[in-house]
């Protein structure tokens, strides 16, 4: 359990690699994307690990508020105001 704890870490270190030096706005937005999902399943796990229920509720919550991110985020794409 502690292995896929720490390759979840690692792939979402990847993923902020992408986030911050991806050639186009989309590429970050899904690396983006990615590591929310990436935090949601650790969440999830640390939540089994140490059988504490609290950290069920800040993963249905870090899900909801990153899916609601990028929602506003797209939106602002196809108006046009983020280059």
């Amino acid at each position: 359990m502690i292995a896929i704890m720490i390759a979840l870490a690692l792939f979402a270190a990847g993923c902020l690699y992408r986030a911050l030096r991806g050639p186009t706005l989309l590429d970050r937005m899904a690396a983006i994307d990615a590591i929310g999902v990436l935090m949601t399943v650790l969440l999830v796990l640390l939540a089994h690990y140490f059988e504490r229920a609290i950290f069920l509720d800040i993963a249905m919550a870090y899900a909801l508020l990153a899916f609601a991110d990028l929602l506003i985020l797209s939106k602002f794409i196809e108006k046009g105001e983020v280059a």
